[in-house]
């Protein structure tokens, strides 16, 4: 991709970002710069994926105990969202695992950065929606979101809310065309042990010299009287 193609996508800011964090990486510093966008999903009333869809995948609630965890992520991370009291769904297609989905239900403590989110009623916070290389194409994303809607609507949830990343504008656009909104954005600075947090939202500036300090982020869901929801 050209370099002005991707500017165009991510935007002049986001770009000078992104390749400030890349550079970082590269020249092996302490330190990262992550940009987040907030935002909120309607839980879906109907399903998204057709009915002659995925008929061979199925999704589980993982266990959170005597099993292997299938997610491909640390294990010290994978116990710590247990602990936060987080819910893993799994899909597969027989008996091979295709991804999966995480959410919790009163806050979360995020693991890339240091912050916290804090959530509204009626609101779930969903994270790391993995899906296995082999099946990108696959209906496995909406296998896992239908499965996830028809839970939470059954537990009284009509909202999800989520970061994503302003680095990845596929990520940005796809939770647009589901009806995603969003309410604010946070960038995370972070050089050895400071990190320093400009935000839209409360608490917008934040300063921290160690692990145990952080912003919250008490999110709020704005009016959605003109948020139309075509389901």
């Amino acid at each position: 991709m050209q370099l002005w193609q991707w500017v165009k996508q991510l935007g002049l800011l986001n770009s000078g970002l992104y390749l400030a964090n890349r550079l970082a990486q590269k020249l092996a510093l302490d330190a990262s710069i992550n940009k987040y966008y907030f935002a909120a999903q309607a839980v879906n009333r109907q399903p998204l994926l057709p009915e002659n869809k995925g008929r061979r995948l199925r999704v589980v609630e993982w266990p959170q105990q005597g099993h292997p965890h299938p997610c491909p992520r640390p294990a010290q991370v994978i116990a710590d969202r247990y602990q936060q009291g987080a819910v893993c769904l799994a899909a597969y297609k027989d008996d091979e695992f295709t991804g999966c989905l995480w959410f919790v239900t009163t806050a979360y403590q995020e693991d890339e950065v240091r912050c916290r989110y804090v959530l509204p009623p009626a609101a779930v916070w969903d994270f790391d929606v993995y899906v296995d290389a082999k099946y990108r194409l696959s209906p496995v994303f909406l296998k896992l979101w239908d499965a996830a809607s028809s839970r939470l609507l059954a537990d009284g949830f009509a909202w999800s809310l989520s970061r994503i990343s302003a680095f990845n504008a596929l990520s940005l656009s796809s939770h647009k065309r589901m009806g995603a909104k969003v309410l604010g954005w946070a960038v995370f600075i972070r050089l050895r042990s400071v990190q320093f947090t400009v935000a839209s939202v409360p608490p917008f500036l934040h300063g921290s010299f160690s692990e145990n300090a952080f912003p919250v982020f008490r999110l709020q869901l704005p009016d959605f009287k003109n948020h139309s929801r075509k389901q």
